[in-house]
């Protein structure tokens, strides 16, 4: 009996800049059980650049041409935040599942349409939350779910750096309100805040500031979140687009003990009893000293294996549509000096 043959996912790229060459293109290249066939840029020097660096693909300056022209399974969305609601219900509406980078939208409304779209078309949406594809954050999940710190009441994410451009991005437009919608919070900021909430459940409650502090941009270079989680616990959220090395990653404190994953040093279990005074004891094991495996380079093969039915989605809408309330509550608190109550 002959082996049936088994599928290759026909995949498009709207959107060719930087999140797009260094994780699409390579993840679905890798991976055999896709192929990228057709990409939508409208820069049209950005097109010789991807075919130089990742073969023959059919290059296309509007995205509806290519959902049009293209029959595609998967499509992933690397384009400017704006974008993202009208470039993913497009291509859910063309009967493809859909790789969203995030933030998911750059308004709750926009994400609830994107969730209606995906239902409708009974197609797969994810957001690229990729914090949560790293080995330390991972395992920090699960030991707190394991309740090895005892029950959980702070979480601390810090994740800053010199900012997106001209290190890594391929343009300015992380600077542009039109485009970005809001600076290192809407960033860096929904990757901390959902792994908050990932890690410690619903947020009921905001304090934000964000401010331009360093950066001559008329977005936000660093914002500070104070948040109260359903459950009773606190968190503290600072990210910010200016910084010099300095610790980045994640604290969680229980009642049995501390998790202190920092993304350079590695992961660190800490128990034993604090005290004012010095007769307090604390025993520390590392855990895992390369916390920042996994990441971009799993991203792909995670996202194929959930279109496959081989890994439960949970990175959809509705967790984007969550973690962009929180982020937009922030800038709401940071404008008018008060605390912001979710839902309301």
């Amino acid at each position: 009996m002959a082996t049936a043959k088994k599928k290759v996912y026909k995949v498009g790229i709207i959107g060719a800049g930087a999140i797009a060459q260094e994780c699409h293109f390579p993840g679905y290249k890798k991976d055999r059980r896709s192929k990228v066939v057709a990409f939508a840029e409208p820069t049209a020097e950005r097109h010789d650049e991807i075919k130089e660096r990742f073969g023959k693909v059919e290059g296309y300056t509007d995205y509806k041409e290519m959902l049009k022209n293209e029959d595609l399974d998967i499509v992933s969305i690397c384009t400017p935040n704006a974008f993202h609601a009208e470039n993913a219900i497009a291509a859910l509406k063309a009967g493809c599942h859909v790789l969203c980078e995030k933030p998911i939208a750059t308004n709750l409304k926009d994400a609830d349409k994107m969730i209606a779209a995906a239902k409708k078309a009974r197609k797969k949406l994810m957001v690229g939350f990729t914090h949560r594809l790293f080995r330390g954050p991972q395992k920090c999940r699960q030991l707190v779910k394991d309740k090895k710190i005892g029950k959980p009441f702070m979480i601390r994410v810090r994740f800053a750096h010199g900012g997106p451009y001209p290190s890594w991005a391929k343009n300015a437009w992380f600077y542009n309100p039109k485009l970005a919608a809001g600076g290192a919070l809407l960033d860096m900021g929904i990757h901390a805040i959902d792994l908050a909430l990932w890690m410690m459940g619903p947020i009921v409650a905001v304090n934000g500031m964000s401010r331009t502090l360093v950066k001559k941009i008329p977005v936000d270079d660093n914002a500070l979140l104070q948040v109260e989680f359903k459950n009773g616990s606190l968190g503290y959220i600072e990210v910010g687009w200016t910084s010099q090395p300095g610790f980045s990653g994640v604290e969680v404190y229980g009642t049995e003990g501390s998790l202190i994953c920092d993304y350079i040093k590695g992961l660190q279990l800490c128990e034993g009893d604090a005290s004012a005074g010095g007769d307090g004891s604390a025993k520390w094991k590392t855990l895992d000293k390369t916390p920042l495996k996994g990441g971009w380079d799993v991203e792909i093969k995670h996202w194929l294996d959930i279109v496959e039915g081989k890994e439960k989605l949970e990175m959809n809408g509705k967790a984007g549509r969550d973690a962009l309330e929180v982020a937009l509550a922030a800038y709401k608190s940071s404008d008018t000096g008060k605390k912001v109550i979710l839902g309301k």
